[in-house]
């Protein structure tokens, strides 16, 4: 029963949302904490899930491209272009029948991850939103032992994406996330200096709370930001077979710039994250964890609604 108790609470939350979507008294003016109705938007950020939603059976598409090398030092490759990347896609769809349910599913190359899921925007009023997203994550190569940690691995995702809308414009949002499992579960982590080296495995997921901003400076242009701290379960911890000068698990970000036209949308980033996933970004371990600050690569994400 403990392992269903999470899809009970989902289930609970997504009908009592779409009762209260429906029971609205007829003639009864909407209240003015009302946002205004909602068109259909990718709910993604860079790489953080937004409050926002398909609507109907809308259908949108997304292709998120990330290259490894990163920019510094590297000018003679084209500041990294030149290099391998990680390219995946994802299709997100409304469910008429629940209003602001939404269905996912994505794949990307990174250990050939596929995830799939559903996501309920809970809420809407007009300066807050809150939604619920549930996922299931299966890297699809075979389980093994790396000096990072393990791969091939199977894991769930749960996350509360919650936007507080200061403007139209300016919008800050926090993703509070556990993760089932992520690389370094079942595995001993490699204590950072100073620290007592353990014996027993790391057991259990981790909790990590994601934040993002979104500024609009001009009709078709945002600028979008996302931090990934470090989660507390690897203070004291260290990535295995890193360079020397790698003696701790970093902290993540992801900065760039969005330009929406029409049913569009692009966005250029720079991250020191590697993945695009929640189970990547926000593990804080996921192949040795983030670069180092200073060594951010590009990468870009495209996306349609139909």
């Amino acid at each position: 029963m403990k392992r269903k108790a999470p899809f009970i609470f989902l289930g609970a939350l997504l009908t009592a949302s779409a009762l209260s979507a429906q029971e609205q008294p007829k003639g009864q003016a909407q209240p003015q904490t009302e946002a205004p109705a909602q068109l259909s938007e990718y709910p993604l950020l860079i790489n953080l899930p937004t409050t926002d939603r398909m609507v109907d059976w809308d259908i949108g598409l997304v292709f998120t491209h990330r290259f490894v090398q990163p920019v510094k030092g590297h000018s003679k490759d084209m500041y990294g272009l030149d290099s391998m990347t990680y390219a995946g896609l994802g299709l997100t769809f409304g469910i008429k029948a629940i209003p602001g349910l939404n269905a996912f599913i994505s794949r990307t190359a990174d250990n050939k991850t596929i995830s799939m899921g559903l996501q309920q925007q809970l809420f809407s009023r007009k300066h807050i939103r809150m939604a619920l997203r549930a996922e299931r994550y299966d890297e699809a190569i075979p389980e093994a032992a790396t000096p990072y940690g393990r791969v091939g691995i199977t894991g769930g995702a749960f996350q509360l994406p919650t936007e507080i809308l200061f403007t139209d414009s300016v919008v800050l949002s926090f993703v509070p996330t556990y993760l089932t499992r992520t690389t370094t579960t079942d595995t001993v982590l490699v204590a950072a200096p100073g620290q007592v080296q353990s014996t027993e495995p790391n057991k259990g997921g981790i909790f990590n709370v994601g934040i993002g901003l979104r500024i609009g400076m001009s009709e078709n242009t945002v600028f979008v930001a996302e931090y990934y701290p470090r989660p507390s379960k690897l203070a004291k911890s260290m990535p295995g077979g890193m360079p020397p000068d790698i003696t701790s698990y970093q902290n993540g970000f992801a900065v760039g710039i969005t330009y929406k036209t029409f049913m569009h949308r692009f966005t250029l980033v720079g991250t020191n994250a590697l993945g695009t996933m929640a189970n990547q970004v926000l593990s804080g371990d996921f192949g040795g964890g983030p670069r180092l600050a200073s060594q951010w690569a590009l990468g870009f994400n495209v996306t349609r609604v139909f």
